[in-house]
């Protein structure tokens, strides 16, 4: 290249780490991050606002935390920094402490939480944000060049993914008009409130399709559709990890491991405690009992056990749950298991073609049908360009048993020949494979504050 070529080219943003996603885990790494002096540090979020992410970005006061505000602080340091800075906004103006560490707060608040932790951060200055999504990163002689969805590029030394919950395909679906994603939380408040409604899925996803729905004033049937007709647990006040240890746990296969919790939950009710104090004794040790277990009883989990764990762990607050039972009962709302077929247009509305378990071939029309699948758990389905670029050029690989990107240690990714790439870093749900319980707020901040760390020493080595 000639000189003159040189001079012509534009010149790169250039920082010392970039991360790529501001939802609430890339908020949390940038603030562990601005602790070190001097370091540049670019946030890539299209959404107007960084720290709400997916979950942290709903207008809607129905919409909840699954576990009270005492288990929420965004800092291992300072486990009672959310409740403390909760005591501090207006509408909680002469409620006590213990009261508001008990309350299952707003999702939005929390979204106001984090952005409010992250601007008042004494370097807040030395954070760029850029209001647009990376699409593309490739290695250069000293980092990272990223290209934005406008076409713009920014060099980095370093790059965390922090990508958040990738949202999963409506299976048997097609460019169908009524078809509403649950993560819209705008198009889910639009349905008419007359409209027949069916979900596909039964997790937290359903749960705030149909709290949206009642706060609405919604008169239509909603049908919700999944695998094995199973919706989420409801919370017990007062609830404590049960005595004991999980050692007895370790060396047990999905089966006898079943068997052993269900034998700790009865001692829990007969003792007077609630069954969720035996999920509680679990709560630190996921991690552990995961890796414990050889690729076959991983797979046999995921095969025969993982919906009971889900629903079991995953819980939604009581507020929440008596406003789907009473759905429930007064016959508004339905939950079948079944496997969706096809859906199509038809007859001017939405055509469902499904298999209940156990039963004949089902068509079933209705008004708007809703994906609450959740989230895309395999690299090869990957929504968006991102990460099938990143493939494409080998800097990742799909984690243990395709979920997942392949990582090590705290973070660090591993590339098409299971060698760590210098310098890229995840965390979140992208480490589900290595970790599987890696999305609620105590694995996020403690991965967070490990992540930005080993960043830090890596630039000090290099």
């Amino acid at each position: 290249m000639t000189a003159d070529a040189d001079a012509a080219a534009p010149a790169l943003d250039d920082v010392d780490v970039l991360v790529i996603g501001g939802g609430a885990s890339g908020a949390l790494v940038a603030l562990h991050l601005l602790d070190h002096d001097g370091l540049h540090v670019a946030l890539a979020e299209p959404r107007p606002a960084p720290a709400r992410g997916a979950a942290y970005s709903t207008p809607r006061a129905e919409h909840v935390l699954n576990v009270n505000a005492a288990r929420m602080s965004a800092f291992d340091a300072a486990p009672d920094d959310f409740v403390a800075w909760l005591r501090t906004q207006p509408e909680s103006v002469g409620t006590d402490a213990a009261a508001l560490a008990a309350q299952f707060a707003p999702r939005r608040v929390y979204g106001r939480y984090l952005q409010a932790r992250l601007d008042a951060h004494p370097a807040r200055a030395s954070l760029a944000l850029r209001s647009e999504a990376v699409v593309d990163l490739e290695r250069d002689g000293t980092g990272y060049i990223a290209t934005c969805a406008s076409g713009a590029q920014l060099h980095a030394r370093a790059v965390v993914l922090a990508i958040g919950n990738q949202p999963a395909a409506l299976p048997g679906g097609g460019a169908v008009a009524g078809i509403v994603e649950a993560w819209d939380y705008e198009a889910v408040a639009a349905i008419a409130t007359d409209a027949d409604v069916a979900i596909v899925g039964a997790g937290l996803s359903m749960v705030d399709v149909l709290l949206t729905l009642q706060a609405n004033g919604h008169r239509g049937r909603v049908l919700a559709i999944s695998r094995n007709g199973l919706m989420p647990l409801a919370h017990a006040p007062g609830t404590v990890p049960q005595p004991g240890g999980v050692d007895a746990l370790m060396p047990l296969g999905v089966r006898a491991r079943m068997r052993l919790l269900r034998q700790w939950a009865r001692d829990a009710v007969a003792q007077g405690r609630p069954w969720q104090d035996a999920l509680e004794r679990l709560r630190p040790h996921v991690r552990a009992l995961w890796q414990a277990w050889p690729e076959t009883e991983r797979r046999r989990f995921l095969r025969y056990a993982v919906r009971q764990w889900d629903i079991h762990r995953h819980r939604i607050a009581p507020g929440v749950a008596a406003v789907v039972d009473d759905m429930r009962a007064s016959g508004r709302f339905s939950l079948q298991a079944g496997r969706l077929s096809r859906i199509e247009a038809r007859d001017g509305r939405v055509g469902i073609d499904w298999m209940p378990r156990g039963g004949a071939p089902t068509a079933t029309i209705v008004d708007v049908v809703v994906n609450a699948t959740g989230m895309e758990k395999r690299l090869a389905r990957a929504p968006g360009p991102l990460l099938p670029a990143l493939h494409a050029r080998g800097l990742v690989a799909p984690g243990p048993l395709d979920l997942g990107l392949a990582t090590r240690g705290d973070g660090e990714l591993l590339d098409a020949n299971g060698d760590v790439v210098p310098g890229l870093w995840t965390l979140g749900a992208t480490r589900i494979g290595d970790l599987w319980e890696t999305i609620a707020m105590p694995e996020l901040r403690g991965q967070a504050e490990r992540v930005a760390a080993g960043v830090r020493q890596a630039r000090a080595v290099s």
